[in-house]
């Protein structure tokens, strides 16, 4: 039987190997096996709060538990994507084009979700890297707990040099900040650079929706004028972008712009430049294919049990469903909120990111990415479900959070949009229509609510 490895590392750590062998022609085992200092560690590092427990002991039971779903991949609902790797590692892998393009790279299916993260394993999100695993017969008895009498290593090849990993299906480019230049990692290493240098991913243009970039760099300030904290990012011509690509920009020119969004889970002081991060999709063990499922309710929970989180927390992402239902953006699922941990430990909200104002350009609203609170079985997002004071005390008594102070954070939250945003929208390069559009619906939105 041949088994492929690859050694995952958090930071400078070694944690465990992720294995992936076959059990029929039809069935493959994916699975994560944590090593016996980390497993045994009272002080290890977080990898994902879905695999933290209460205390030393618990922690390592459940990293010891083999069989469980945390740390085993399923078959994916698609019929042709096979067996996905277990949810927090498939929530690693790339999406849309950037996804197609590594697996060229790599020559392997976009199905290969065991390729694509050896490929990717070098610049993967947060501070999670996987390198080939060079195991002995007796390391592969170790790690696999089953009764097999014939197993045989595969090789892995190396990560890719120019391969990286950054989710959503917009054409995007991950590159650092040179000066005025915008350059691939790999390009920089050989050539040298101005210190200092940002890590940034790069959001291009695209003939689909014209001034999408401009659109996105509005829609970060609206939202911070509306009191959110948002990444920080800025336009650039595409003069300054020295990085080749594959992606089908349509009709541009070097004034052209696109959004260079600077990185959280990179630049830091700690050894390897990196804080680790993760999305809800991760934390609450959910396949990518799935991120829109569950609710804003149960993200909430999360949040509000967090003692590092906790209220301001749910403030905030109240905040941002609001922005977002103002902006008529529909897209703010599970692997578009996340949690830092900067310490490597205490878990923090980072900044938001993925806001675009979409009822710019007049696209009818088909509701939220998630239900507010539970759905009943069968039903859909419902985009009359607005953040309306019933709605909110409804979402306060389930949590058993105190509805006024939430009641007064979207309160300020709305009037700060109200004074802010004409102004704001008005400035923008984008076109008349879209700007009509952005206002009629501030106008509408903030009238009714």
């Amino acid at each position: 039987m041949n088994v492929k490895a690859l050694s995952i590392y958090l930071g400078e750590r070694p944690i465990g190997v992720l294995f992936q062998y076959p059990l029929a022609h039809d069935h493959a085992v994916n699975r994560f096996v944590a090593d016996e200092a980390f497993l045994n560690d009272p002080a290890q590092p977080t990898l994902s709060l879905s695999m933290r427990a209460s205390d030393p002991q618990a922690q390592a039971a459940l990293w010891k538990a083999y069989g469980s779903p945390l740390l085993n991949g399923t078959l994916s609902r698609k019929a042709d994507a096979g067996w996905l790797l277990p949810a927090f590692f498939q929530n690693l892998l790339p999406e849309g084009p950037l996804r197609t393009r590594i697996a060229d790279m790599r020559a392997c299916s976009v199905n290969d979700h065991f390729e694509l993260l050896a490929a990717t394993g070098k610049d993967l999100p947060g501070d999670v890297h996987a390198r080939p695993a060079e195991l002995t017969r007796d390391d592969l008895a170790r790690y696999i707990t089953q009764d097999h009498d014939a197993l045989e290593m595969s090789v892995v090849a190396a990560p890719l040099d120019d391969a990286i990993s950054v989710s959503g299906v917009q054409a995007k480019l991950a590159l650092l900040k040179d000066g005025d230049r915008f350059v691939a990692r790999t390009k920089l290493s050989h050539e040298g650079y101005d210190s200092p240098v940002r890590h940034v991913i790069a959001k291009l243009p695209t003939a689909q929706y014209p001034h999408l970039p401009e659109l996105e760099d509005l829609s970060l300030r609206l939202a911070r004028a509306a009191g959110v904290r948002v990444v920080q990012a800025e336009l650039a011509p595409l003069a300054q972008l020295a990085a080749q690509h594959q992606y089908e920009l349509g009709a541009v020119d070097s004034h052209t712009p696109f959004l260079a969004v600077f990185r959280y889970d990179r630049d830091a002081d700690t050894p390897s430049g990196r804080v680790h991060c993760e999305d809800f999709a991760q934390i609450l063990g959910v396949q990518p294919e799935d991120k829109y499922t569950l609710d804003y309710l149960t993200v909430a929970a999360v949040l509000l049990a967090t003692p590092s989180l906790g209220e301001p927390a749910v403030h905030e992402l109240l905040r941002r469903i609001w922005v977002n239902d103002l902006m008529g953006n529909p897209d703010m699922h599970l692997k578009n909120i996340g949690l830092r941990y900067p310490d490597g430990h205490t878990p923090e909200l980072p900044p938001a990111y993925d806001l675009v104002a979409y009822a710019a350009y007049g696209i009818a609203p088909r509701g939220r990415a998630l239900h507010l609170v539970p759905p009943k079985p069968g039903a859909r997002p419902d985009p009359s479900a607005k953040l309306t004071p019933a709605v909110v005390r409804d979402f306060c008594a389930r949590l058993g959070l105190a509805e006024k102070p939430a009641a007064t954070a979207l309160r300020r939250c709305a009037d700060q949009a109200v004074d802010t945003w004409p102004t704001l929208i008005e400035a923008a390069a984008i076109s008349p229509t879209m700007k009509e559009r952005l206002l009629a619906r501030l106008h509408q939105y903030t009238r009714r609510s």
